[in-house]
């Protein structure tokens, strides 16, 4: 049996200390706030995350069908994805979704580890320049959080050029990907960033519904912002599956906007089990193909 690395197990007591924060930090009195009819909302939330890891896998067939010979289903490239939900939230150390679905489309079609993990890099590469999409136009927009003041010390042609800036590197982006043998076209590039960029709406449009069942009067704009940073946090490897670090940067940042701590962390919690039972029913795809 392979040992657990110390790597992590510092990454399972962190993932722990920032969560066991999170709950003792809320008051209990608003927890009573959550009732049954949290369940439409809770349910919607759920489609909505099949929706979005559905376009991700659109994506991810798309990228292969330009840059590796074999074809992939749709249905067998979600039931990937699905598998990958589960390993994200419910394994620690370096074994996460993407090795797993990387691992799955090279035994499935005889792939090389290094040509399949070449394009589920590119595909995860595509998704953050989609999320840097959103962040300039939540620039542009200017909703962040006044707390941030960004305004104070950046002249204000910054952010409403924001937009023009991130979308005039699609040349370099393109250059770069030739230069690692990904040749392509821009209308190629911009139908994967745009599919990139409705996946990437499920979130941002889950944590709207919450905010709206708890009446807090945040606009869908803010979330725009929000959510991109969220995700990015949870790709640094600090924590197990991001479990803490998603829960803490997204329970701050709406605190910025002034919504109490306990409602917060009470919604960054909901988001978590909402993942947690995605990956529940990826785990039960994974039984289903042992």
């Amino acid at each position: 049996m392979k040992r657990i690395g110390y790597k992590t197990v510092l990454k399972i007591v962190l993932s722990i200390g920032l969560v066991a924060y999170l709950i003792f930090n809320i008051d209990l009195s608003k927890v009573y706030l959550i009732e049954i009819d949290v369940l439409p909302p809770f349910l919607v939330a759920i489609l909505i995350t099949l929706l979005s890891l559905g376009l991700m896998s659109l994506r991810w067939k798309i990228l292969i069908a330009n840059f590796l010979t074999p074809a992939f289903s749709i249905k067998k490239l979600f039931n990937f994805y699905m598998i990958g939900a589960f390993f994200n939230i419910f394994l620690p150390g370096s074994i996460g979704g993407d090795v797993v679905r990387t691992q799955r489309i090279s035994k499935n079609k005889s792939i090389s580890i290094k040509a399949a993990t070449g394009v589920t890099l590119l595909e995860r590469i595509c998704g953050i320049y989609g999320l840097l999409i959103l962040i300039s136009f939540s620039l542009f927009f200017m909703t962040y959080p006044k707390g941030l003041n960004f305004h104070e010390f950046l002249p204000i042609w910054i952010f409403k050029s924001s937009p023009v800036i991130i979308l005039s590197c699609i040349p370099l982006f393109k250059w770069l990907l030739v230069k690692f043998n990904f040749h392509t076209t821009y209308p190629f590039i911009i139908k994967v960033i745009g599919i990139s960029l409705m996946a990437q709406m499920g979130d941002i449009s889950i944590a709207y519904i919450l905010n709206q069942y708890f009446n807090l009067g945040i606009p869908f704009s803010a979330f725009i912002f929000i959510m991109p940073l969220v995700y990015i946090a949870t790709v640094l490897p600090i924590s197990f599956g991001g479990l803490g670090v998603r829960e803490g940067v997204f329970s701050g940042i709406l605190m910025l906007y002034g919504v109490d701590v306990s409602i917060a962390i009470l919604i960054s919690l909901l988001m978590y089990l909402i993942k947690v039972v995605v990956g529940i029913i990826g785990y039960i795809i994974y039984l289903g193909e042992r």
